[in-house]
């Protein structure tokens, strides 16, 4: 038996985490996507495997190289494999296309409407996601499939495998001379759209995504819709009637959410819209028979705070287009709203909800009116039954829904969760994990659920840390905040005893409306080793405690979820479980933002670390992505300038005392660079102790495992300054901090 040591920095190289799946049609085997860390070239990798969910053998893998792939989707049959992949493009295929490029075809094979890759200039850049297909059943190498100019979004097969319908970009010639002058030529970026940057995407453009029709033997693609909306996520009914996909048409997609339902014929003669604009879209199901389909979407769908559920229409409801598509742009609503008229409102916030007033209802019935819980996924067990995927009370739990409304939750305990699932073949397989086992792939009967008996896990990916690494179980543990309310959280003891009791690291989950759950975390289980003591509160506004839940912050960020915070420090002090005289607290994005509430608020912790966060709300507004999500909330700065100003970090800055330790993005956009540099030069001027590390050409994730790695250790490097436990790891040797 392996003696179990402490986890260790360079542990961090033999991660593999699963990341997507999908189950083959007859249920025999599971498909998978692994990511997976590679220090030497500073990336993350992801590969496919394929595994039986018998749990026969050794996961088999597909794909090698530097460019692996991902989104799994197997052919009807079962024998073929697509996905797609950013690797070098197939020789034979852009010769095809330049040939037919240059006999004036206007549609080459594989190539989209105008072709890819076809000058000098085009050769050098960096390949785009392009549909490729592995044949399971004779092997070889996978095969290119399409050479679309822009890269495929998303894909989905035909039921008879003769096609695949494929959303992406297709930009107008005046839109591809732009493109061209500021990807190429250095020219300037002109912006006109509302939403004009995007974190990880950048400046924005005007091009539109539109779907294509791909005939898997013959190569041939043909467009099938077009105009001034963008179509996504196509997936094709059952008896192949119809192509479903996911549309604001409202002609202002960047004032609101009102993403709809839609079908076309695969012919493209026929079309229907399936929901009115009343509805926030964010996949669907079609029934196995194709009559009904069930829609994972949210009421109010420009507020956050609405939990998702699953909506039930019957196609044979939807209605008919008498023009074509891409004649149904701002068509159907009474007014699209969008710009917010001036004045100085009592409520900002309710005066600035400018959103679309649809002009009919869509005929739904809500199967999970009597949950009040987020639902993340969704599939259907026959006519009449479906699973879906449930975020309840910090945590992925399975659960089933008849289309009579009855809720049944289940599988799995509450020391675990389950990120990820999908079912076919009456096999359900799902991405299973819990703080101390890392993450694995589990199956179960779909006729066992919800409750899961049958469950088992069936691979090894983390087995490494589980066999050869001390690691910590989490406890669940409520608290009163307060108000007298309670309030529910994890905690977690270092794996090694030592003398007296630990020090604290508290650790702000971001969002709001994300929430902390039973997982493995590498980071958190290597400052377990490093002897802390983690407690991870999912206050006020945190996802899968319900709606009221989540609306108690509405336009009052920062003081409940701070109380609720303190209050688990506090309950963990009042028991005796850590040392008050070593508390410290770090959070990542809404996590930095009560990092640097807390700071200011409280004079409980002996350090902090804020990580890519906000510090000044009304500054945000325009140069971050999120305008929507301010406006819902509090209105616009210049109509409720002081509503803004209580609920910032900013507030709080005459308290701040505490030693923070500052990181950034250079191209963070989701909380930009300049929030930090603000909050780090005011500490400066105070006399603070702090310092501000920006990742340069980074976006608001880790993108790179140096960075990941980086991160850790400044943090422990900067609590050890403070008080903090000494690293004690010669595997951190050469990093800085």
């Amino acid at each position: 038996m392996v003696e179990k040591d402490l986890l260790r920095l360079e542990d961090y190289e033999r991660l593999k985490l699963i990341t997507d799946l999908e189950v083959s049609p007859d249920g025999s085997m599971v498909a998978l996507a692994v990511r997976s860390v590679h220090r030497k070239d500073d990336e993350f990798r992801e590969h496919l495997y394929v595994v039986s969910s018998r749990g026969e053998g050794e996961p088999h893998r597909l794909t090698r190289g530097k460019e692996g792939g991902r989104h799994p989707r197997w052919s009807p049959v079962g024998k073929k494999l697509a996905f797609l992949s950013t690797r070098p493009y197939d020789p034979e295929l852009r010769e095809k296309a330049e040939d037919e490029r240059r006999k004036g075809k206007e549609k080459p094979k594989g190539a989209g409407e105008e072709g890819v890759g076809t000058n000098a200039e085009e050769k050098e850049e960096k390949p785009r996601p392009q549909i490729w297909l592995l044949d399971l059943e004779r092997g070889g190498e996978p095969r290119q499939l399409t050479l679309h100019r822009e890269g495929v979004e998303s894909f989905a097969w035909s039921p008879d495998g003769r096609f695949l319908v494929f959303s992406g970009r297709q930009p107008t010639a005046e839109e591809e001379a732009y493109l061209k002058s500021t990807r190429q030529d250095g020219g300037p970026f002109v912006l006109s759209r509302v939403q004009h940057k995007y974190d990880g995407r950048g400046y924005l453009d005007t091009v539109q995504s539109h779907l294509f029709l791909l005939d898997v033997v013959e190569g041939e693609v043909r467009q099938l819709t077009q105009g001034p909306a963008s179509e996504g996520m196509p997936r094709v009914s059952p008896d192949g009637r119809w192509i479903g996909f996911l549309s604001n048409r409202t002609g202002d997609p960047d004032n609101n959410h009102r993403t709809d339902l839609w079908l076309i014929s695969p012919d493209g003669k026929e079309a229907r819209r399936v929901t009115f604009g009343d509805l926030g879209v964010m996949d669907f199901r079609f029934s196995p028979a194709g009559r009904q389909v069930a829609l994972l979407a949210r009421e109010e769908p420009e507020r956050s705070t609405r939990v998702w559920g699953i909506y039930l229409v019957n196609l044979e409801e939807s209605q008919p287009l008498e023009k074509p598509l891409e004649d149904y742009v701002g068509v159907g609503f009474s007014t699209i709203g969008g710009v917010v008229p001036d004045g100085a409102p009592r409520d900002p916030a309710a005066h600035a909800r400018v959103f679309p007033v649809p002009e009919k209802a869509t005929p739904f019935k809500k199967l999970t009116a009597s949950l009040d819980r987020d639902v993340l996924d969704v599939g259907w067990l026959g006519e009449t039954r479906l699973w879906a995927l449930v975020a309840d009370r910090g945590q992925g739990r399975l659960a089933t829904v008849t289309v009579q409304g009855e809720v049944e939750l289940g599988y799995p305990s509450p020391e675990e969760t389950i990120l990820l699932a999908h079912e076919r073949g009456g096999t359900l397989a799902f991405i299973w994990s819990r703080p101390e086992g890392g993450r694995e792939l589990g199956v179960l009967s779909a006729a066992d659920l919800p409750q899961g008996s049958s469950a088992r896990l069936i691979t090894a990916f983390t087995a490494v840390y589980r066999e050869e690494r001390l690691l910590s179980p989490y406890r669940r543990i409520t608290f009163l905040n307060s108000d007298g309310q309670e309030i529910e959280g994890f905690f977690a003891l270092p794996p090694k005893e030592s003398e007296g009791r630990p020090p604290l690291l508290a650790i702000l989950h971001g969002g709001p409306q994300s929430y902390d759950q039973p997982r493995f975390s590498f980071e958190e289980q290597y400052f377990l080793g490093r002897g802390y003591a983690l407690l991870k509160v999912n206050y006020r506004g945190s996802m899968s405690y319900g709606e009221a839940f989540c609306q108690a912050i509405e336009g009052r960020w920062g003081p409940m979820e701070h109380d609720d915070f303190i209050s688990g420090v506090k309950f963990l002090l009042e028991k005796g479980w850590v040392d008050r005289d070593r508390l410290f607290v770090t959070g990542f994005s809404y996590g930095g933002i009560m990092t640097n509430w807390a700071v200011g608020h409280s004079d409980l912790f002996r350090a902090a670390v804020s990580e890519h966060g906000l510090y000044d709300y009304e500054a945000a507004f325009g140069t971050d992505d999120c305008h929507l999500w301010w406006q819902y909330d509090y209105g616009v700065p210049w109509q409720n300038r002081d509503g803004y100003r209580a609920s910032s970090p900013k507030s709080g800055i005459a308290h701040m005392k505490t030693p923070l330790l500052i990181t950034a993005g250079q191209e963070d956009w989701r909380c930009p660079l300049d929030q930090a540099e603000m909050l780090y030069l005011a500490l400066k001027k105070r006399g603070v102790p702090t310092e501000l590390v920006i990742y340069q050409g980074e976006n608001h994730a880790i993108s790179k495992p140096k960075r990941a790695l980086d991160r850790v250790i400044r943090i422990l490097r900067w609590l050890e300054r403070y008080g903090g436990l000494p690293m004690e790891d010669t595997s951190a040797e050469g990093y800085p901090g």
